[in-house]
């Protein structure tokens, strides 16, 4: 194996795991029922002797079988490195995991062989990057050690690729990356669910590794919500919860729940079919040890998570509640919660009319001590999911497209009227009656006249907008809120 692959442990251990007591939460039961195994050849290291094996993937995890049909070993799928090729009418398959290394042959390149190939691509990393995936790329964005493109596969299906930069050799980071990105790929490929992107191979080559994942032309969370109705608002956040639910069930925790972190997987501006994504600081809150504790976006991450101390007791899912809290509070009420990063008691504009429901469910999953909120299965029993949202509600506020956050205003995105063009006209007169009016007027008597022409969801507006001139927001958290912790 070549030194400088990224996923590669210094400790020395066997290729295979025959402590089968290690296997949580396992169910031999369907593993030994499940008998689709594929007879493979394997050569002995010190007699050379080639015998044949049964072996199966299953879960991540790739197992070899006795004769009488016992386990015989098994090897975890992280961090293993794959590739194949043939050799005098021999298909060869190499598997190498910290610097072991085992070959397994076939005689034939069968349907089975094919479909077996398949499965250690969709769960090992590849070293050398095939010519299909190096065609002319779209960058779609970028991170500190990462960008991601877009590209035209076979057939022009799309895909997202994640290319990430190793840090270089010796560098004090490379190790923490590279368990922090080794995790992100296994909790990728752990998570099934039709709301979280596949991620279907990895690729390493001397400077970065790359992901091949789905890709969702829809946009993030924010480009839509302006065309949603009360109702599709509703189920557009039982959507995201019950996504949310389902990896919190796998142990799991996302960590960086954000709206740019929310995507719509078709441009169709009514379509409310989301994907949640970028699990780069996600984590199985089981562990022993994690890579990163304090991490996420400021104004989003839960207050344990920016305020954990070394040797605290670890937090847990309920992190991804209170950002979740947050995030549906800017659905509704198109603002964020909190004029600064820091959180405190959610208050609520009593001009906008709203179930009394949600803002007990915005309570609850914002309360600044976790054991005090609600899991996601007990946010999905509440009422507000069980209202009939009409018209009624937020007539005045339906007028202006939702789309303004602390986040966004940290990257000079202003909030934008959408009124109806008829509206404007009339709004436009109205206003223009009253500047006529206030000519003659003294300073104080003409901000009275303009104040009296706004109705009460504009003069929120107004009222925010000159907070925000007054308090110098965004720019006072323009650099705190960009920078992850």
């Amino acid at each position: 194996m070549k030194h400088s692959l990224y996923f590669v442990s210094s400790k020395q251990q066997s290729f295979w795991n025959r402590n089968l007591s290690a296997l949580v939460n396992y169910d031999f039961h369907q593993l030994s029922e499940d008998q689709k195994t594929i007879v493979l050849f394997k050569q002995g290291q010190i007699l050379k002797i080639i015998t044949p094996r049964r072996y199966k993937i299953y879960r991540q995890h790739l197992f070899y079988f006795r004769k009488s049909g016992e386990i015989g070993g098994f090897l975890l799928l992280k961090n293993v490195y794959f590739s194949f090729r043939s050799k005098d009418n021999t298909f060869l398959i190499t598997l190498s995991h910290d610097f072991q290394q085992i070959v397994l042959q076939s005689g034939n390149k069968t349907e089975e062989v094919d479909n077996f190939i398949l499965e250690l691509k969709q769960n090992c990393i590849q070293e050398s990057i095939p010519a299909s995936f190096q065609i002319p790329r779209q960058k779609i964005g970028e991170g500190i050690t990462s960008e991601v493109f877009v590209i035209n596969h076979q057939n022009n299906q799309k895909f997202a690729i994640k290319k990430v930069v190793k840090a270089p050799l010796g560098h004090k980071m490379r190790e923490k990356q590279a368990k922090s990105l080794a995790e992100e790929i296994f909790i990728m490929r752990s998570l099934d669910n039709p709301n979280i992107p596949k991620l279907h191979e990895v690729y390493e080559n001397d400077d970065s590794v790359e992901l091949i994942m789905t890709y969702y032309e829809g946009g993030h969370l924010y480009e839509k919500l302006q065309n949603f109705s009360l109702q599709q608002k509703q189920q557009l956040v039982r959507d995201i919860l019950e996504t949310m639910n389902y990896v919190h069930s796998q142990q799991i925790m996302h960590r960086d729940l954000k709206p740019q972190n929310i995507m719509y997987k078709d441009k169709d501006p009514f379509s409310i079919d989301i994907a949640i994504i970028d699990f780069g600081f996600s984590t199985n809150y089981k562990y022993q040890e994690h890579v990163l504790y304090n991490c996420g976006t400021p104004g989003y991450a839960a207050p344990e998570v920016q305020e954990y101390k070394e040797k605290q007791k670890m937090y847990t899912t309920q992190c991804d509640v209170y950002s979740l809290g947050i995030i549906i509070y800017e659905i509704f009420y198109g603002v964020h919660p909190f004029k600064s990063s820091n959180s405190g008691s959610l208050s609520f504009n009593d001009k906008i009319k709203l179930p009394q429901s949600l803002k007990n469910l915005l309570i609850q999953m914002t309360r600044i001590q976790p054991k005090y909120r609600f899991t996601l299965k007990e946010c999905l029993e509440q009422d507000f999911f069980k209202e009939n949202l009409d018209s009624n509600y937020l007539d005045d506020l339906l007028k202006f497209s939702l789309v303004d956050s602390i986040y966004q205003k940290s990257n000079n995105i202003s909030r934008k009227n959408s009124f109806d063009p008829s509206i404007k006209l009339e709004r436009l007169n109205k206003h223009e009656s009253v500047k006529n009016k206030t000519i003659n007027s003294t300073v104080a008597e003409s901000k009275n006249l303009l104040g009296k022409s706004f109705g009460p969801i504009e003069q929120q507006l107004q009222d925010d907008l000159q907070f925000s001139e007054n308090h110098n927001c965004p720019n006072d958290f323009n650099n705190f809120l960009q920078k992850r912790i």
